[in-house]
């Protein structure tokens, strides 16, 4: 689906391209970072660091590497 007018779409086009890679990296940046805190904000209360961490991965990256990045608490050695 695309609702954006062409005009639109062209000025968009023409502004981006005319950002430097460092400018256009840093937005990527900003974009993932605001990406993390809306997850952030919609877990429980109360999850411990590695829980936040563990689902923070499993919405990004999905369930096999956030078991494997981050197994249970129990397991670990450094809990």
């Amino acid at each position: 689906m695309n609702d954006t007018a062409p005009a639109t779409e062209a000025m968009l086009r023409e502004r981006f391209a005319a950002l430097t890679g460092s400018q256009r990296a840093l937005m990527a940046l900003q974009m993932f970072e605001t990406a993390q805190q809306i997850v952030l904000s919609s877990l429980p209360a109360g999850l411990s660091e590695h829980e936040r961490r563990r689902e923070l991965c499993r919405r990004f990256y999905g369930d096999e590497l956030a078991r494997r990045a981050f197994p249970d608490e129990a397991g670990r050695s450094d809990a």
